[in-house]
């Protein structure tokens, strides 16, 4: 078995994913049959454990590696997913000001003095700036002596939510550059675990052959035949040689 890269080993997550579920209804056609084929449903039982765990711990090893390089893709999609929860994090205090205060009334000429939200859904320079008027303006002591107020006390916990999700999308948006050391540790735990995954996987095929050998066709239309694909390494482009 040879190393998994990253997008080898999700490939491999998703193809077992299809793998369990297909085991779902084997198990069943293997119950109908009763006592007469319990050593059989004892196999596939076994390997469906084996094969969730082993998927459990490629997905956990994949978790684990999200800083590396090779997430930034699925990174740029998650913060603007976080981007899209922090606008609406910081409506949402306004919005629970008008509720319980006033539209108009001087909380929201205290943080909200333009109500230019149209800014914070444009990644950039226009929601960084918003951010940083709105968390001056929420440092304030007239907001912090409103929070304090029994009154007020729908505003702490959304101005930390606020907080909260402003923080998350910087984190993702500027991660922190890994040690090759660690980027290194990262993948070979992934490739580690989808070399296992592919085991299981491997195991799965034999056994279903042995389970279902007296209708052998049936190992075919449950799908328990198919073999998960690799993609095709890249080869380098060759070297000219100057004469």
């Amino acid at each position: 078995m040879s190393a998994f890269s990253i997008q080898e080993a999700q490939d491999l997550a998703l193809f077992a994913a299809q793998t369990l579920a297909r085991l779902a209804p084997a198990n069943e056609r293997l119950q109908a049959a009763g006592e007469t084929l319990a050593a059989e449903l004892s196999w596939m039982e076994l390997i469906t454990q084996r094969v969730s765990e082993a998927h459990e711990r490629v997905q956990s090893a994949l978790r684990e590696a999200a800083p590396l390089p090779e997430f930034a893709n699925a990174r740029k999609v998650k913060a603007e997913t976080l981007s899209t929860a922090w606008a609406d994090a910081i409506e949402s205090v306004f919005d629970a000001i008008v509720q319980n205060v006033s539209a108009n009334g001087p909380l929201i000429e205290a943080l909200f003095p333009h109500q230019r939200f149209a800014s914070l859904r444009r990644p950039g320079a226009a929601a960084h700036n918003f951010w940083l008027e709105f968390e001056r303006r929420a440092d304030s002591s007239y907001v912090r002596r409103l929070c304090g107020d029994p009154e007020y006390q729908f505003l702490p916990p959304l101005l930390e939510a606020a907080k909260a999700s402003e923080r998350a999308v910087r984190e993702i948006a500027s991660p922190r550059p890994l040690p090759e050391a660690q980027a290194e540790k990262l993948r070979s735990a992934v490739s580690e675990a989808a070399e296992a995954l592919e085991l299981s996987l491997r195991q799965t095929r034999a056994l279903a052959e042995a389970a279902f050998a007296r209708t052998p066709e049936a190992v075919s239309e449950l799908g328990l035949d198919a073999k998960p694909k690799r993609r095709a390494a890249r080869s380098e482009a060759p070297k000219v040689v100057a004469s």
